[in-house]
């Protein structure tokens, strides 16, 4: 199978596939998967006190905040909320409405959709924290034109490393879908790759919630908001991965 692969904020395709090396390795090598990689097309400026953290420019990002409030969230981000529960925490992280240009989300969408189109192999997204948001909106929006306009669906599962939940385009709005609000929306075999100490940790268990329980695993890293790269953890990754795969040719 292949996967389409999404870096985080302030990333790129060139360091993604640095960032992934030990797990690509292995995967391939398994010659379970195929990797292919894409970056967003909002120039990004990293905070400061991070010029360096990212790696060698230039970054992107799929999707940009609007206007003044990027200032607000990257505050928000830095001290993140603490709520009753994943959901409650997304809450209070987002206010009254997600900051997102919604032309700026449908924009990105339809990118992803151009190279999907492109390439007949792809039957799998991958991302990395703000990778993997596009990544579970991308999956609502095939879904979505398949409803409503008969386009085939090609994702058939997903890798999320990290991540918060998906985008939904709604009464012109760009709406945060939760788990408590509208229940399990993404129909598609999900591994979810998560580290207990990971800060946004809440996040990444509101894209968990959103997932089919039959068919979404968990699997922590017990790291922080980084992606494995351990020699043991990559192997017990990887066979993860494989059981992935496997849910797809049922």
């Amino acid at each position: 199978m292949k996967f389409l692969c999404l870096p985080g904020a302030y990333g790129s395709a060139k360091n993604f596939q640095v960032q992934l090396g030990p797990f690509v390795t292995a995967a391939e090598n398994r010659g379970i998967t195929q990797f292919k990689w894409t970056q967003g097309t909002n120039k990004a400026t990293p905070p400061a006190g991070f010029e360096d953290y990212f790696g060698a420019g230039p970054l992107y990002r799929f999707i940009d905040f609007d206007g003044l409030e990027s200032f607000d969230i990257l505050e928000k981000i830095r001290d993140f909320p603490d709520g009753v529960g994943p959901e409650d925490t997304m809450r209070l992280l987002m206010g009254d409405k997600a900051p997102y240009v919604v032309e700026n989300v449908q924009s990105a969408l339809q990118d992803l959709l151009n190279t999907i189109d492109g390439d007949a192999e792809i039957a799998g997204v991958l991302g990395y924290s703000e990778g993997a948001t596009t990544a579970a909106s991308l999956i609502l929006e095939e879904r979505r034109r398949w409803q409503e306009e008969g386009r085939p669906r090609r994702i058939k599962s997903a890798i999320f490393f990290a991540g918060w939940p998906p985008l939904l385009i709604e009464e012109g709005q760009a709406k945060v879908l939760l788990a408590d609000e509208c229940g399990e929306v993404i129909d598609v075999p999900t591994l979810h790759v998560v580290g207990c100490n990971d800060p946004y940790i809440l996040g990444a268990m509101a894209l968990y919630n959103m997932c089919d329980g039959d068919s979404a695993e968990l699997f922590d890293h017990g790291k922080g908001h980084t992606v494995p790269r351990d020699s043991r953890t990559v192997r017990e990754l990887i066979d993860a991965v494989g059981r992935l795969t496997a849910k797809c040719a049922v």
